[in-house]
């Protein structure tokens, strides 16, 4: 019997041996394969013609086509088809009818939600190696200037050490908007917590008649999602499971549904002026509330206009409250770019570099000043020109409210978090979202409510 263990043994150890040789081999393929890719573009200059995919929308195009094209001006040897696809929604449709049919660019931007499906398809790849290459990747001192939530949700979709997708894109947070004008006679300044948010909206009401404090849900779960976390709730734990069924998340949303109910709070489809909708800009600017929740790149629709027959007063715009000033968190929003698995080694290497070229601060600082877009990097932040852009009042011109949401969402950045993504991430923002609405507006019980969503869920 002992013999026959330790012939099990040796065995066992042999074919480890034998598995981390060809591992070993593996591995050192792969890199001579992305070394002479890099050796083949960037040494011998071949030509490469790579496809790139974006949803920016029109508006911002022709600012991402410039520096496109200042690319192809440093790298004459690569060619770029870029194509826009119109909006994020239009653009993941269509990438994913190309991914069936194995018709896909070389490089796109992706929602996150996309990339758990994308990875488990082997429709991308990882750019790990890419980005810590010793040619090609980022410097030490680089890495460290990227804020690192980006860093980390780019991380999680495929999990650590691994980077399918790159934070190229990161288009907005949440912020709070208020009625500055009307704070500033009371002598307020903008509420930290949502403790303050409440006090504010009852004396606001008992003075205005009108609720204080509403919540956009243009994503239906957003209300629920934040302040749930901030209550202490998992949402989603590490093993990418659903727990929205404790005490945390009832404890929100209590709070949320109690100043409902007194009339403090509403929803955006309870404003006249919203028509239905689900963003509350429409009646703040007709001060139907005087504070709400929403996403930062909305700030130019939420100033009052004479010319569209609203009284002007002075748009503020603050970070998110917080339950716990000790335990902050926000999210962030925006896609990431990502390269897919049909390119050639060559292509894959020009794809890299035309991410890392518009990631970089000479590039992206023109983008940010051009979109509002968030910056990527500590050194953008603090570059001159955009911290220039940053301080332009404009008599409160579009661009001057441009610059005070962003400076909203800089004070936010060491507290940035991102959504985990795992297989019930889509269907429980659909769950929740339906429950939100259910329990704040259609008064349904939330234990019954919360039981309703896990059901849902199974």
């Amino acid at each position: 019997m002992k013999r026959s263990i330790a012939a099990v043994l040796a065995l066992c150890l042999c074919l480890s041996l034998l598995a981390t040789a060809c591992g070993q081999s593996g591995e050192k393929e792969a890199d001579a394969g992305l070394d002479a890719a890099v050796q083949s573009v960037l040494v011998d200059k071949k030509d490469v013609e790579i496809s790139f995919w974006t949803g920016t929308g029109a508006a911002n195009f022709p600012y991402l086509e410039t520096i496109v094209n200042a690319f192809q001006e440093a790298y004459p040897n690569i060619h770029v088809d870029f194509q826009n696809q119109g909006p994020v929604s239009d653009l993941m449709d269509k990438l994913t009818q190309n991914i069936v049919a194995k018709s896909t660019p070389t490089l796109s931007n992706v929602s996150p939600t996309y990339f758990k499906e994308y990875i488990d398809s082997g429709a991308i790849i990882d750019l790990a190696d890419y980005y810590n290459h010793s040619e090609i990747g980022f410097t030490a001192e680089e890495k460290a200037a990227f804020l690192p939530s980006f860093i980390k949700e780019a991380e999680s979709f495929g999990g650590e050490g691994t980077l399918y997708g790159f934070p190229t894109n990161k288009k907005t947070t949440e912020v709070l908007f208020y009625n500055k004008t009307y704070f500033d006679a009371q002598g307020w300044s903008a509420p930290a917590t949502w403790n303050e948010v409440a006090a504010y909206s009852k004396l606001i009401y008992e003075d205005t008649g009108k609720p204080g404090f509403s919540y956009d849900v243009a994503y239906a779960e957003a209300p629920f999602h934040l302040l749930s976390m901030q209550w202490g709730s998992p949402y989603i734990t590490d093993a990418g499971e659903a727990d929205i069924d404790n005490d945390a998340s009832r404890s929100a949303i209590q709070f949320y549904k109690s100043n409902y109910d007194a009339g403090y709070f509403t929803m955006p489809m309870d404003m006249p002026s919203a028509n239905g909708g689900n963003y509350s800009n429409k009646g703040f600017v007709y001060q139907e509330c005087y504070m709400f929740v929403g996403s930062a790149a909305g700030a130019q629709y939420s100033i009052p206009s004479a010319e569209s027959g609203q009284e002007v007063f002075e748009v503020g715009i603050a970070p998110v409250p917080q339950y716990d000033t000790g335990n902050q968190l926000v999210f962030t929003r925006g896609e990431d770019y990502c390269v897919f698995s049909n390119a050639t080694a060559e292509q894959r290497v020009a794809a890299w570099l035309l991410i890392k070229f518009l990631s970089q601060d000479e590039q992206n600082v023109e983008w940010l000043i051009a979109t509002g877009n968030l910056p990527i990097t500590s050194t953008m932040a603090d570059n001159p020109d955009y911290k220039a852009f940053l301080e332009t009042d404009n008599d409160g011109s579009k661009l001057y409210y441009t610059a005070a949401e962003i400076n909203a969402s800089l004070k936010m950045t060491d507290y940035m978090s991102y959504e985990k993504m795992s297989a019930v991430t889509a269907p429980l923002a659909s769950a929740t979202g339906s429950m939100w609405q259910a329990i704040i507006i259609g008064n349904q019980n939330v234990d019954e409510a919360i039981a309703a969503a896990v059901d849902e869920l199974k």
